[in-house]
């Protein structure tokens, strides 16, 4: 049974095991970016550390499966991952034309990116149906700084004013979540809660932590050197590559007015692009680099000549229906 209120020995504990606000941010660290991304890893790395940005195939390997299938690919032999890669490749290829379009293989995708926040929200819902209220949640993860004395505040002011912070966020994230309006989250819309990003009708939400986070000196627009700093988390040196790179995305794609600063549909365009379909995209990026013949779409051959390219070094499969043994 869950408490709400708890002793101040508490505090620490409880407040690292928030469904959301994990744990105090570190400015130096950057933001958590909104942005729909089908990896936790950057598409392009400096991995030499010679300026130059190169094609980072852990990208493909999380987008292709999900991050924890990607993981148990690492498990397999070379010759149960090929058994298992050949499998997936079937699967994509729905009108069993013995091809894989441009089409088949965004909507797997699309898939893959459900499947994996749906995974995360089945992790989190147990703990969170319990305290499914706005007021019962605020409660659970923020009630413990009731009991935090006016020293503990003064002497911890700059996490307290961050937890406040949160929990201001997350009264609004849990309201514009709330879609039905009776006061409580169901799973569906714990899922937007927990994942913003992934909803048009939270898009407001994730604009504003947007521009709350990135807006250092706070006079609500987003200039090159907060983009560049807190976004990417690079310098701004001249001589660096990735700089070069985004100041001229900046410049002449994401300030749209010319006005040198990102205000808030500039900003809109850039984390939640309306005209961008990252799937499709990244649908397009490995048919171009495993079509081998040129002709716009793959062969469940050419998906295993490129290997490498869709799964990790030793591989898996993508869900649980591909993944056990007795459904081989």
């Amino acid at each position: 049974m869950l408490k709400l209120v708890y002793p101040l020995i508490l505090v620490i504990s409880l407040l690292v095991i928030s469904v959301y606000p994990a744990k105090i941010p570190n400015e130096d660290e950057g933001r958590v970016h909104h942005d729909h991304k089908l990896s936790d890893q950057d598409h392009y790395v400096d991995t030499n550390n010679d300026k130059k940005m190169e094609h980072n195939v852990d990208y493909d390997h999380d987008a292709f499966l999900g991050k924890e299938e990607a993981e148990k690919f690492k498990t397999l032999s070379p010759e149960e991952s090929k058994e298992r890669l050949g499998i997936i490749a079937v699967k994509i290829d729905k009108d069993l034309d013995g091809f894989i379009t441009e089409g088949e293989l965004s909507e797997w995708l699309k898939s893959v990116t459900k499947a994996n926040i749906m995974r995360d929200v089945d992790k989190k819902w147990t703990d969170f149906s319990k305290v499914n209220t706005l007021d019962d949640y605020l409660k659970h993860y923020y009630g413990a700084l009731d009991y935090w004395s006016d020293e503990e505040k003064e002497k911890r002011k700059d996490d307290y004013k961050v937890y406040l912070k949160l929990m201001e966020r997350d009264k609004k994230k849990f309201k514009a979540a709330d879609l039905d309006s009776d006061g409580r989250l169901n799973k569906l819309e714990f899922a937007d809660f927990l994942h913003p990003e992934e909803s048009i009708h939270m898009r407001e939400i994730v604009i504003n932590e947007t521009i709350e986070d990135v807006d250092r000196n706070n006079d609500g627009v987003i200039d090159l050197n907060e983009y560049l700093g807190d976004i990417y988390r690079i310098k701004t040196g001249e001589d660096d590559e990735l700089a070069k790179t985004e100041r001229d995305n900046f410049q002449n794609y994401r300030d749209k007015n010319g006005d040198n600063v990102l205000d808030r549909e500039e900003v809109a365009a850039w984390i939640m692009p309306t005209d961008y379909d990252h799937t499709l995209n990244e649908a397009k990026h490995l048919i171009f680099e495993a079509d081998d013949n040129k002709d716009g779409k793959l062969t469940k051959e050419e998906v295993l000549n490129n290997f490498n390219l869709f799964v990790s070094s030793r591989a898996t499969s993508y869900g649980q229906d591909i993944y056990e043994k007795e459904d081989l």
